[in-house]
C-alpha cells in the first residue's frame, strides 16, 4: 500500500501563516474525517453545504485546553482561526512518485476544541472546523436596490463586501439576468441560495476554502465536465477499485410537476416615503459634535398593500428633507446648515446619520424625511409545466420553484420545461467508496477529484447494478483512521445521462440529436 502523510495545521497566532508556535499539529492527530459538496446527490434537490473537518488529537500534554495557562498556544485558543490540511506527502515504493505533494485537501475556520479527558492520562481532543459557507454565512446582510444584474456578478459584489475568499478562476457571471434584487437584514448563506436557484447553479467550496460558483451551463463546457477524469471498475484487476457501491433510491427525487411564479413591479413617481415621527416638543436634541442614526423604512404602517421596495432613495437636501433649530418647536436660530448628513442606501430602508457641526449651540431636529421613487407589487404570474405519463406511474411529484428574483415568465417556463424533461424519470445516483491507499491510482484520484469532476463508473460485473456510463461527482467525504492506515474516500454522485443532450446558445450545436437547454 502507498504511504501517505497528512499535515494539519492551525493559525493559532491568527498572523495569516502556519509558521508559529504548535501551529503543525499533524504529530498529534489519532484520526481524521473531512467532507465537502451537496447534501445529496441530486441536482435539483441538493445543496452544498459548508465543508466540514474532524481531528481527534493527542492531548496527553494538555496543550489544547483552553483553560491551561501553562501551554504554549495559551490564549490563541480561539474560534475562527484558519485550519488547513494537506494530504499526499510520501511515497509509492519502488514504483510511483505521489505527484500531489502536500496538495490541499481542507481549508477552513476552527468552529471548536473539545478536550476528551482520560483518568488514565490518554487525553485527547477533539478539533472541528468550517468551510466558509459555516464560518460566513450567519453574517447578517443588507443589499442596496440592484437591477439588471447577472446572477453570478451579483453573488460576487456581495461576496467581495462581505470579505469572503472566492474563487477568482471558477465563478461564473450567470446565464440569468435580474430585473432587480435586493436584500434587507438576511442571513449571507440565505442570500446566496436565493441567487443559486434563480440562476439553477451550484455554490460550492473549493479545497483552498474558496467560494466558487457555476452557472447552469457550467458543466457543458471545460475538460474536467466533458471528458471522464477516470474510470472506476467492479471488474476483476481493475485498475481503480471501489468497495461498498450503494445505489440511492431514485424515486425521492422524481417531479413531474414544475412550478414557478413570477413576480414584478411597477416603480412609481418620486414622493415622500418615510417622516420622523418626533416633532415639536419631541424633536430629537444633537448636543454640539453628537451623532444620531435614523432609519427610513419603506414599506411601514402607511404604505399601500401593494408597497415593496424602494427603487432609488433620494439624498436628503437640506431645507427640504431636513432642518434644524436652537429651539425645538422651530423657533430660535436655524441651524439647518450646521447639520452633518452620511447616509447610506438600502432596498427597504436608508441609514442617516445627523451630526451637530456647530461650535457651541445644542441643536433639535425640527424635520426629517426621506423622499424617493416606491416600488409596488404586480399580480404574480404562476407558469407551470407537469408530464401525465410519469405522473401516471410515480403520482404526482410536485417541484416549486424557490427563486425570488426570476425575470420574467418566459424563463420561468424554459426552467420548468428544462428540469422537467430531467427529473419526471427515475435515473441512477450512486455513492461509491474507494480504499484510497490500496494503490497508488486510487490515492492519486482521491486526493486530485474535485467536486462536479465527470468520471467513469462501471458496475456491471460483481456489483451486478447494470451501470456502466459517467457521473458528476457532488460530494465527498474522506475518513482516515489508525492515523494513515486505511483512507477510505466516499463520492456521492449523480448521471451525466440525465443532463446530456442539451444544446444552449454558444455553447452546443442545435440538430435533431439535441434538446433545448435555457
Amino acid at each position: 500500500m502507498p504511504d501517505a502523510t497528512y499535515t494539519l495545521l492551525v493559525d493559532w497566532d491568527n498572523n495569516g501563516v502556519f509558521t508559529g508556535t504548535g501551529e503543525d499539529v499533524s504529530s498529534r492527530i489519532q484520526h481524521l474525517e473531512w467532507s465537502r459538496g451537496r447534501d445529496r446527490a441530486s441536482q435539483l434537490t441538493g445543496r452544498s453545504i459548508a465543508s466540514r473537518l474532524t481531528a481527534i488529537l493527542d492531548n496527553r500534554s494538555g496543550d489544547y485546553s483552553s483553560f491551561n495557562t501553562s501551554s504554549p498556544i495559551a490564549g490563541n485558543i480561539k474560534p475562527g482561526r484558519k485550519v488547513r490540511l494537506q494530504g499526499g506527502s510520501g511515497s509509492f515504493p519502488y514504483t510511483f512518485p505521489i505527484v500531489f505533494n502536500d496538495k490541499s485537501q481542507f481549508n477552513g475556520y476552527l468552529e471548536s476544541l473539545k478536550p476528551l479527558p482520560s483518568l488514565h492520562g490518554a487525553h485527547k481532543v477533539v478539533l472541528e472546523a468550517e468551510g466558509p459557507l459555516g464560518h460566513f454565512g450567519g453574517n447578517e446582510v443588507r443589499r442596496g436596490m440592484q437591477t439588471s444584474v447577472a446572477t453570478g456578478t451579483e453573488m460576487k459584489a456581495i461576496l467581495d463586501a462581505e470579505g469572503v475568499p472566492t474563487d477568482a478562476s471558477h465563478f461564473d457571471a450567470g446565464q440569468t439576468t435580474m430585473t432587480r434584487s435586493w436584500f434587507d437584514r438576511q442571513r449571507l448563506v440565505s442570500i446566496l441560495r436565493q441567487i443559486e436557484v434563480t440562476e439553477g447553479g451550484f455554490v460550492l467550496e473549493n479545497k483552498d476554502g474558496e467560494i466558487a460558483f457555476e452557472d447552469r451551463h457550467h458543466r457543458m463546457t471545460g475538460t474536467p465536465h466533458t471528458t471522464s477524469q477516470a474510470t472506476f471498475s467492479d471488474a476483476s484487476g481493475a485498475a481503480r477499485a471501489y468497495t461498498d457501491p450503494q445505489q440511492i433510491d431514485p424515486v425521492p427525487f422524481i417531479f413531474n410537476d414544475f412550478e414557478a411564479v413570477v413576480q414584478l413591479y411597477t416603480v412609481g413617481s418620486l414622493a415622500t416615503l418615510w417622516t420622523l415621527a418626533e416633532t415639536g416638543s419631541a424633536s430629537p436634541l444633537l448636543a454640539v459634535g453628537e451623532s444620531k442614526t435614523f432609519w427610513a423604512t419603506y414599506p411601514n404602517p402607511d404604505s399601500g398593500t401593494d408597497a415593496f421596495g424602494v427603487d432609488a432613495w433620494t439624498t436628503p437636501v437640506s431645507t427640504t428633507d431636513y432642518t434644524a433649530n436652537t429651539q425645538s418647536g422651530g423657533g430660535g436660530t436655524d441651524r439647518t446648515s450646521d447639520v452633518g448628513v452620511a447616509i447610506t442606501k438600502f432596498g427597504e430602508a436608508m441609514k442617516i446619520t445627523l451630526t451637530n457641526n456647530h461650535a457651541s449651540d445644542p441643536i433639535y431636529i425640527t424635520l426629517l424625511q426621506s423622499r424617493g421613487t416606491p416600488i409596488t407589487r404586480d399580480d404574480p404570474i404562476r407558469i407551470n409545466e407537469e408530464d401525465s405519463t410519469s405522473q401516471t406511474d410515480f403520482g404526482k411529484r410536485t417541484w416549486p420553484s424557490k427563486a425570488k428574483f426570476i425575470p420574467d415568465s418566459q424563463e420561468a417556463l424554459d426552467w420548468a420545461k428544462y428540469n422537467l424533461s430531467i427529473y419526471k424519470d427515475p435515473v441512477p445516483y450512486l455513492h461509491l467508496t474507494i480504499i484510497a491507499n490500496r494503490s497508488h491510482n486510487e490515492l492519486v484520484e482521491a486526493l486530485t477529484r474535485e467536486i462536479s469532476d465527470r468520471v467513469t463508473i462501471v458496475a456491471n460485473n460483481s456489483a451486478n447494478l447494470g451501470i456502466n456510463e459517467d457521473f458528476y461527482i457532488e460530494a465527498e467525504k474522506h475518513m482516515v483512521t489508525n492515523y494513515g492506515k486505511l483512507h477510505r474516500t466516499t463520492f456521492m454522485l449523480s448521471p451525466v445521462s440525465a443532463f446530456g443532450g442539451f444544446w444552449a446558445l454558444d455553447v452546443g450545436d442545435l440538430d435533431g440529436n439535441t434538446r433545448l437547454a435555457y
